[in-house]
């Protein structure tokens, strides 16, 4: 490398060479230019330099919704290449350790460029928030993150392939949150132990019945048209199947053999549905 001071005039005077001279600090800080000039290819990045690196390749939008600045940095740039595509938003679920996929819009509908996220589960708040920020930055300028599901998924209805009591009337499952854009439909199970008083009186069978309660929404196969609210949001209530046998050891005077018997209670699957009134119609 050339000294600046080897390039200057042949009349310069010795006042205008050590001028020269001291500006002149390429030589000293050779080594550390080229350290900068080689820093980006580290397998760790120092992280004083990382924001800047993360600037220089137009990741600081993604930067704020990922946690990993270093897996970004490595990944982002081939992420940079596939936006707008599928392949984005399978990087991003695994940058974020989701099981989910990109669900596009059917061709011809009037919602072709509005798309869904279908995840296993729910995530915690501040993963789904990260979530919806990635894919807004993956998807291609003319679609839309519409919905963001997972465990509930009640689609709207078509007349050519649905029952009358497996979808909703105009939309998909799902509530919006104040200040998150997509609508969100996640199932949640509610549940608590029930202690039923069961009293023997010297009868054989028992029966054991309960009552479910549904307070708001339409559904069709139980609902008035011109008696229900129409709200797109329907819920099951169920119990499953369950078994208890008990057992009674202690001797006891019958009409039957005294000796050690069992008795078994069924609870058999139900569905209930009800009104805003509190009935089941």
């Amino acid at each position: 490398m050339t000294d600046l001071v080897d390039l200057a005039p042949r009349n310069s005077t010795p006042l205008d060479l050590a001028a020269i001279r001291t500006v002149d600090a390429r030589e000293r800080h050779k080594a550390l230019v080229q350290e900068i000039a080689d820093i980006r290819y580290r397998d760790v990045i120092p992280a004083d330099v990382l924001p800047w690196l993360l600037r220089h390749w137009g990741l600081e939008d993604a930067a704020a919704f990922m946690d990993d600045h270093q897996r970004l940095y490595k990944e982002g740039k081939h992420w940079q290449t596939v936006r707008g595509r599928l392949e984005a938003f399978r990087i991003i679920l695994d940058w974020l350790a989701l099981n989910g996929e990109h669900e596009r819009g059917t061709r011809g509908d009037v919602r072709f460029g509005l798309f869904q996220i279908g995840l296993g589960s729910e995530p915690e708040m501040g993963k789904l928030l990260a979530l919806i920020g990635l894919a807004n930055l993956s998807k291609g300028a003319s679609s839309v993150l519409g919905r963001i599901y997972g465990g509930y998924d009640i689609r709207p209805m078509r007349l050519d392939m649905m029952r009358f009591d497996g979808a909703l009337l105009d939309d998909w499952s799902g509530v919006y949150l104040d200040g998150i854009a997509p609508k969100l439909s996640f199932g949640r199970q509610h549940g608590e132990d029930i202690a039923v008083d069961v009293q023997i009186t010297g009868g054989a069978d028992g029966l054991v019945s309960g009552t479910a309660r549904f307070e708001e929404g339409f559904v069709l196969d139980r609902s008035q048209l011109d008696g229900e609210v129409l709200e797109p949001s329907v819920v099951s209530i169920q119990a499953a199947l369950s078994g208890e046998s008990i057992d009674l050891a202690n001797e006891v005077r019958m009409p039957w053999p005294n000796a050690r018997w069992g008795q078994t209670w069924n609870f058999e699957p139900f569905a209930i549905y009800g009104g805003p009134n509190g009935t089941s119609g």
